[in-house]
């Protein structure tokens, strides 16, 4: 993401937010529980990182760089950590808005999925300080995440679809097909496939991870 995503790679933001909720855990062996994300149709993982503490993969429609992009999902997996969705998204929403000249949001909505806490919310930032976009990005005037955290056993999951562009009439909450825009967030799931109680709603969905 412009002023997000490569702080999570660079250990930063994402990675102190979790300090702040529980230490790091030794990640359990625990081998079915899986991440789907439905990409969407055509688009490309554009990016990847990994290290011991995180897994962050994001994806690109064709001809968008991670430089230059207006969608992008981003998926992340934070290994034995522990902390209630809804607490780390608080703090997501208040670190995203930093600097921006006019901020609203919806959430965080915490519910339970398949057995899992899970957590839902929306943010958006309005002239962000470019003194926050990941070096080399070229920052746009808007920028609206949709976001979503799910803490499972073996890890802390997260979900983001995020638009960025000058234009507010492109907003993807103002296109026909913004239904379809959230629920790559909104239904991606954490299932795990040896335990029947948390099995997926939809079979056969795109991995996330794998």
């Amino acid at each position: 993401m412009a002023r997000l995503g490569r702080l999570l790679a660079a250990g930063g933001l994402s990675m102190a937010l979790l300090a702040l909720a529980l230490p790091f855990l030794a990640r359990p062996a625990l081998a079915g529980e899986q991440l789907f994300v439905a990409i969407p149709s055509g688009w490309d993982e554009a990016w990847r990182h990994e290290d011991t503490t995180q897994t962050i993969v994001e994806y690109l429609p064709k001809g968008q760089s991670v430089t230059d992009w207006t969608d992008m999902v981003t998926v992340q997996e934070f290994p034995g950590i522990q902390l209630d969705p809804g607490h780390y998204l608080d703090r997501v929403v208040a670190a995203f808005g930093t600097g921006c000249q006019a901020t609203r949001h919806e959430g965080p909505r915490s519910i339970g999925e398949n057995g899992y806490f899970v957590a839902l919310a929306y943010v958006e930032c309005k002239g962000p300080d470019p003194s926050k976009a990941a070096p080399g990005v070229v920052l746009k005037t808007v920028e609206f995440l949709a976001i979503k955290a799910i803490q499972g056993v073996k890890s802390l999951h997260v979900v983001q679809r995020a638009w960025h562009g000058d234009d507010e009439t492109q907003h993807p909450l103002q296109q026909a097909n913004a239904k379809d825009w959230v629920a790559v967030v909104r239904d991606a799931e954490l299932c795990d496939l040896a335990d029947t109680a948390r099995t997926c709603r939809t079979i056969g969905r795109t991995g996330g991870l794998e």
